[in-house]
């Protein structure tokens, strides 16, 4: 026997009342003898008559107390026999709907999707009245659409038909577990989970052994198991479904100006089929198709891919989305692939020159002050030169990017405003020279690895000395070391001279540890993990040392460069790539993690504001129209507007609104959620892959509701029995009575003990 609600055992305890009332009646009185006492005197078998009645009377208060308590705990127990007496009837379902994007197949008259829903509602049909159902959407990140479970089957019909469109991919095993934990709450003796999908291989993550391992465990752990039924709502015969799909858009840049080239980059996949077949491919801005701008793909063999690249240059300035697109197929969820681009008119720059001098063809900033093009109308940069005293907090404020050329060192109040200029998503370029004092950098800035500097100084190096009979090898930039997509275009065979950049002088560094040398060193990482992320060396020098390191920090990114931007240690200065060489770096800067806009399933939308945002003004508007508030981040320094509910994929904006609702005609400011594409590939369970996913009695898999129906409510072993105890409880009540009348009516309240 096993019990529902343990807690109200803890009744039994009242079974000592009863007890201590009889306990409390015994109490003594002085007895005055009077002379017809005598006459009223019980006889001894009358007192003992009596006793053995108030004995009886007392278990069977006690017996009604222990027998409520056991009711109430709603007893149960395994028996085939008993099942027809007892109570097994109401029960609780949870429903996991596949809402990953194969269950958008058109292939059929109706969507694996719609399906789903329409069985759904059909099954509502067979249960009744007190039976509880839960509603889970199954997508990358689990969405509790009913959680815990109504009674109310409207309720239950409006979810259903509210669920928004299949997007993205779907974990059925993590969307069962979770489904699994709502049951340990259920508080009926049938419990039934009902998985809704197309029998997508990808959703199950079979090559994982110790998920469902943990699945397995997870369903035995309560005394009521369970039962996982899997319905195949696609009626996929074939697991050969052609499609075509493209992969996730990647951009040379995410932010940049005006007029300067993009390039867009994706590939064209070819999923199932049996034959070769080309696509055509557009590009879209903005939802506006690039006329100039379509290719036609060579015949791609099933399983094979097409890379397909555009080149785009904005005209506008603001955040505009990006798409690249194929014609329609029957599996439109991935025909899209989007990103959000920010075009600014003119970067702000604050450039910290650390060796100003009266003669300005000698400073330190006197080559990028013209290679930025200060002053000219149609610059890309406008970059703002001060000396190092001059730099304050509130200089930062109205600035996207920091430059440290050369600077000797900060104060404590300079360096704690670049620190959190940076974690809020500023972007940072040391540049160091024959000024810096390392001791500064590597305790202030550096900080163990805690601060924003990637590297720990070492010394100035510089060529070994010249041997006259043998001819110096000059120190450059290390051609095949310039891997990263920001520096490619300074590759030797571009022939804009970064390669050829000798160097005479150079800071020898340290880059910081990540999370696996911190782990070798047995330290554990911070809490902060942008704190433990290692530096990624973009260039070195031709005899190994780093030339440019960078690292992502909070919002921002940052960039060492460990030699000078002027020309005292190297010719870089007089190279052609002098000039994009900085635009460049700095747009690379500024396409850090200021703005979150482009991220994948269940990661947040960060977006930097002004001080005077108001979010009660905004709303984030996401696929199917679904309105989220506006949640506000970071600090004085720098706003944020955050979103951290992005479990379905597709294009989201930030918006003006009115009274909660997004304002006609606004437009807002685009951001996109990304999918793993690997759901493109629509191969259903292999008939071997079944067989283990029912093993160990794990789950069922079904074709239609009358199968099921004769499974879930056939053969019901469990059956509760608190009803039998109530109707013993009401019956031992009406004996307690007839025995208090009894004893009252014998004379009990006149014996004397």
């Amino acid at each position: 026997m096993w019990f529902l609600n343990t807690a109200m055992l803890f009744g039994l305890l009242g079974v000592g009342l009863p007890v201590m009332a009889h306990l409390l009646s015994k109490k003594k009185y002085d007895i005055v003898r009077w002379g017809a006492m005598q006459f009223l005197e019980l006889g001894r078998n009358t007192q003992r008559r009596v006793r053995l009645e108030e004995m009886l009377l007392m278990s069977m208060r006690m017996g009604m107390i222990a027998l409520l308590a056991i009711g109430l705990a709603r007893p149960w127990i395994s028996s085939g026999w008993f099942g027809q007496l007892g109570s097994s009837e109401v029960r609780d379902v949870a429903f996991v709907i596949d809402g990953s994007s194969s269950m958008g197949w058109e292939g059929k008259t109706v969507t694996p999707h719609s399906a789903a829903i329409q069985w759904a509602h059909r099954y509502l049909e067979q249960l009744r009245g007190g039976d509880t159902v839960a509603i889970l959407d199954a997508r990358d990140v689990v969405r509790p659409v009913l959680a815990p479970g109504s009674t109310d089957f409207r309720l239950v019909r409006k979810a259903l038909n509210e669920l928004p469109s299949p997007g993205g991919g779907a974990d059925l095993v993590e969307a069962t577990s979770h489904a699994l934990r709502l049951m340990n709450s259920a508080g009926n003796l049938a419990r039934d989970i009902i998985v809704l999908t197309d029998l997508q291989a990808r959703a199950w993550s079979i090559e994982d052994i110790q998920r469902l391992e943990f699945l397995d465990e997870q369903r035995r752990q309560p005394a009521i198991v369970p039962k996982i039924w899997v319905v195949d709502v696609g009626g996929q015969t074939t697991s050969t479904r052609e499609n075509f799909s493209l992969d996730r858009l990647k951009l040379s840049r995410y932010f940049t100006a005006p007029d300067l080239p993009v390039r867009i980059q994706t590939k064209l996949l070819h999923h199932g089929g049996d034959a070769p077949a080309s696509r055509k491919i557009y590009l879209e801005v903005d939802g506006q198709r690039i006329s100039n701008a379509t290719l036609q793909s060579a015949a791609i063999p099933p399983g094979g891919e097409f890379s397909v690249e555009f080149d785009h240059r904005f005209t506008a300035s603001g955040v505009h989305l990006v798409s690249i697109v194929l014609d329609r197929d029957n599996l439109p969820g991935d025909d899209r692939a989007e990103a959000a681009v920010e075009v600014t008119k003119a970067l702000p720059v604050v450039v910290v020159d650390g060796a100003p001098h009266p003669d300005e063809t000698r400073s330190e900033t006197f080559f990028l002050k013209r290679a930025l093009g200060t002053g000219a109308e149609n610059a890309l940069i406008k970059p703002q030169i001060i000396p190092v005293e001059q730099l304050t907090a509130d200089l930062l404020k109205d600035s996207l990017l920091l430059v440290l050329a050369n600077v000797p060192k900060l104060s404590a109040t300079q360096a704690a405003a670049v620190t959190s200029f940076v974690d809020g998503g500023g972007g940072l370029l040391i540049s160091l020279g024959d000024q810096v004092q390392p001791a500064f950098y590597n305790e202030i800035l550096f900080a163990k690895g805690q601060g924003v500097l990637p590297a720990t100084l070492t010394k100035i190096e510089q060529p070994p000395p010249q041997n006259v009979r043998e001819q110096q090898v000059p120190i450059v930039v290390d051609n095949t070391s310039l891997e990263l997509p920001w520096v490619q275009s300074f590759r030797k065979e571009n022939q804009g001279g970064l390669t050829e950049t000798r160097f005479d002088k150079w800071w020898q560094v340290t880059p910081v540890k990540g999370d696996s040398e911190q782990a070798a060193t047995g330290k554990a990482p911070e809490s902060d993990s942008t704190r433990s992320r290692p530096a990624s060396i973009a260039a070195r020098l031709s005899n190994g040392d780093p030339f440019l390191l960078e690292r992502d920090l909070g919002h921002g990114r940052v960039i060492l460069m460990t030699a000078p931007l002027d020309s005292d240690w190297s010719t870089l200065p007089a190279k052609p790539d002098y000039v994009p060489f900085l635009h460049e770096t700095l747009f690379h800067l500024a396409s850090g993690n200021r703005a979150s806009r482009n991220v994948s399933v269940g990661e947040p939308i960060v977006l930097p504001v002004g001080n005077d945002f108001d979010k009660r003004a905004f709303v984030f508007q996401g696929p199917g129209k679904s309105i989220f508030p506006v949640e506000l981040g970071g600090h004085e320094l720098r706003r944020l507007a955050k979103l951290d509910d992005t479990s379905i994929p597709g294009v989201y904006r930030l918006i003006e609104a009115e009274n909660g609702e997004p304002k006609k005609g606004a437009q807002g400011v685009p951001c996109v959620v990304n999918f793993d594409r690997r759901e493109s590939d629509l191969t259903i369970l292999s008939p071997e892959q079944r067989k283990l996913l029912e093993a160990q009695d794990r789950l069922k898999i079904i074709a239609d509701l009358s199968e099921l129906r004769k499974a879930m409510f056939s053969n019901n072993t469990k059956s509760e029995f608190w009803q039998f105890l109530l109707l013993a409880v009401m019956g031992m009540l009406v004996v307690e009575v007839w025995l208090t009348r009894r004893l009252v009516q014998g004379g009990h309240a006149l014996l004397d003990d």
